[in-house]
């Protein structure tokens, strides 16, 4: 089942992935549902358009519908939600390569999903080298956060797409892993 068209997504994607996104999220997902992997958070379509117009993120459509997306971003602290300000806050005493994270050029890689009807089939590799493809030149480095409960996520990136763990963050009792890659190592 390959998706028809992996592109560079727009702002009118917004409604779609916010759409998609508040589907699997962990406060709306049954308990055995997010073995499977889930979202932290909620999304609406306003928030995304802002995300999408400060870094580009990709989109696989197949058929007319979302099969995939991935949401990259650099906004200002404040209008994150206080858990990426709590990241960002740490950035400075967090190092890759022997230098803090806050000195490279980087973006928030995230929110990333693939429905459950095309995983499997290497959409999210596809997605992920698109990204990159799209970001060289202009991020030195793309940082993750994944919650430490969602293993399934934290394997698929750093075993399946070779994303570093540097740190990790607790907030509101739950810990979350965080993760970088350089962009230009494809």
């Amino acid at each position: 089942m390959e998706p028809t068209e992996i592109r560079v997504a727009q702002s009118a994607d917004a409604p779609a992935i916010a759409a998609l996104a508040n589907q699997h999220t962990y406060q709306y997902l049954a308990e055995a549902d997010r073995a499977g992997g889930f979202l932290t958070g909620s999304f609406s379509a306003p928030a995304l358009a802002a995300m999408l117009s400060s870094v580009p993120g990709q989109v696989a459509w197949h058929e007319g519908e979302l099969a995939g997306f991935i949401v990259n971003s650099r906004l200002p602290p404040a209008r994150y939600p206080p858990l990426v300000q709590e990241i960002i806050a740490r950035l400075p005493a967090l190092t890759y390569r022997q230098r803090a994270l806050a000195e490279y050029r980087w973006f928030f890689y995230g929110p990333v999903l693939v429905q459950p009807a095309h995983r499997g089939q290497g959409l999210l590799r596809r997605l992920f080298e698109a990204s990159q493809r799209a970001l060289a030149g202009k991020f030195e480095l793309g940082i993750a956060f994944i919650a430490r409960e969602n293993a399934v996520s934290l394997k698929l990136h750093t075993q399946g797409l070779g994303l570093e763990r540097v740190g990790e963050a607790q907030f509101q009792g739950a810990l979350y892993d965080l993760l970088v890659f350089p962009v230009d190592d494809l």
